[in-house]
């Protein structure tokens, strides 16, 4: 017997199916490691390939919103391709495009169709990351690749990067015809926090040692087929607190707001103030509710 498909609310705004934990790039500020989580370095059960595709297919998206494969980096799970062309939805990649990624692995697969939908950004994004790969060996390999996919190149504009380079960066994209866009950099870096947040004291790092209620419009998805509540969750490995499993005969998403106590540890991604799928300005995935009146909330530097 078939097993019933997983309804994603209406109102949720993104997917992230976390295929592996691993990256071949050793970036200081990676944010799945933010406040000391052992996402990237803990050994983790992962779905074999024809179990993603089974479970991914179950569900029932909202309009628009695609499912977005991420990781680690998501070109180091083998069965990419496998998921690429057997998932009956639009995907999403968020990747560094290791070196051993190339145009041929693409163009063999049966369908592209996966790629092809109307958005207002690159739905191949590749991170550019200054230290850790070469953003003209990117370009030149995007330049390839965007006749048929939709790709761009997403610099991060860490406060310790020249500008001068993102100009550089951006002549050099230019002369390729790919497009490029900052990616605002998120977290500590000698001693200021970076970001745009809703939530005062969300995410500096340690409980704040309150309670609240939360409700989240993203659904992150472990490497092992989990479903959490927030990437903090998925981040820090809190199996106590997933939602359950997306293999699960039934899994309901809940509609109302959870407790948690981890408040604090939020990862900034959660609560940051950003751009929805539409790339309209000022969704925050999570709306919390505070227990006390010790704090409150508004846009905080």
């Amino acid at each position: 017997m078939p097993k019933q498909k997983i309804i994603v609310p209406y109102d949720y705004d993104y997917i992230g199916v976390y295929l592996t934990n691993k990256c071949h790039l050793s970036c200081l500020y990676c944010i799945t490691k933010h406040h000391n989580s052992p996402f990237g370095n803990k050994s983790m059960e992962y779905l074999k390939p024809e179990e993603w595709i089974e479970a991914l297919n179950r569900l029932v998206l909202p309009e628009g919103v695609p499912i977005t494969l991420q990781g680690g980096e998501p070109f180091l799970y083998k069965g990419i391709w496998n998921v690429l062309e057997n998932v009956n939805h639009k995907i999403d990649i968020l990747t560094s495009l290791p070196p051993f990624i190339t145009k041929e692995d693409f163009f063999q697969l049966r369908t592209l169709d996966w790629n092809k939908r109307n958005a207002p950004y690159p739905t191949i994004r590749v991170s550019y990351h200054k230290g850790q790969n070469d953003f003209k060996e990117l370009i030149e390999r995007i330049s390839e690749l965007q006749e048929s996919l939709s790709i761009g190149l997403y610099y991060l504009d860490h406060p310790a990067y020249p500008q001068e380079e993102f100009m550089e960066i951006e002549k050099y994209a230019k002369k390729y015809g790919v497009e490029l866009r900052k990616k605002e950099f998120l977290g500590q870096w000698n001693g200021k926090h970076y970001g745009s947040y809703l939530y005062k004291g969300a995410a500096i790092g340690k409980r704040k040692g309150i309670g609240v209620l939360c409700k989240n419009t993203v659904a992150p998805i472990a490497p092992d087929g989990a479903i959490y509540r927030c990437h903090s969750d998925l981040y820090f490995q809190r199996k106590e607190l997933a939602l359950g499993n997306i293999q699960d005969d039934y899994f309901e998403f809940p509609k109302d707001f959870l407790y948690c106590d981890n408040y604090g540890l939020c990862n900034e991604c959660d609560v940051k103030i950003k751009t929805n799928h539409l790339q309209i300005y000022g969704y925050t995935s999570v709306d919390i509710k505070f227990l006390n009146d010790e704090i409150s909330y508004g846009a905080e530097k």
